[in-house]
């Protein structure tokens, strides 16, 4: 060993000084910079154009109808099976006679919104739905259809969503270039042939 009692006792001493001299500088500099926070219930915080929060189901502007036919497919989707539909059928056109959702356990993937025909579930630029007992978060139709017109709808929903994860369409003109480029050469101008 070749540091003595009394000279590891004064170098650990010095690293524990420098260590508290540097946490107390960090926090002195954190102690005078501007603060952060915003009290959240007086002061809302502006959310980025993208976000997206709570679920919910919309009617159909026109006709006051709701947009959900009970096609299932949302409840299909879902990984975690939070979403229980049932179809009520109608002379017309169907309609969902249950939907119940389970936010609690709801991974927000938003894989319902992407293949929802109808866009009859959105996504809300919300997230309050906090509260101290799992059964408020346990939504039905009614007050899925509530959040729905209580919020603002997201950036994407629904068929403009899929609109813009589908590739870009090739022009006319340029589809038709190889098409002809195919066909093998046509007759020289003039008339003459080969």
């Amino acid at each position: 060993m070749s540091r003595r009692l009394g000279e590891s006792f004064w170098g650990d001493l010095g690293d524990l000084l420098g260590a508290v001299r540097r946490a107390m500088g960090v926090t002195l500099v954190n102690f005078i910079r501007k603060p952060v926070t915003l009290h959240y219930p007086e002061v809302k915080r502006v959310y980025p154009d993208r976000f997206r929060g709570v679920l919910a189901l919309t009617y159909d502007k026109e006709t006051g109808e709701e947009n959900c036919i009970g096609c299932r497919l949302c409840e299909y989707i879902c990984p975690p099976q939070v979403i229980k539909v049932e179809m009520l059928k109608a002379e017309k056109r169907n309609f969902a006679k249950v939907f119940t959702l389970e936010l609690y356990a709801c991974e927000f993937c938003e894989l319902c919104v992407q293949v929802c025909p109808t866009d009859a579930i959105i996504m809300m630029k919300s997230f309050d739905m906090s509260t101290s007992d799992r059964r408020e978060l346990l939504l039905d139709k009614d007050r899925l259809h509530q959040i729905g017109l209580q919020f603002e709808p997201s950036w994407a929903t629904g068929n403009l969503l899929r609109d813009m994860q589908t590739p870009p369409k090739a022009p006319k003109a340029a589809a038709a270039e190889p098409a002809a480029k195919a066909a093998g050469p046509g007759p020289k101008p003039g008339g003459a042939a080969e």
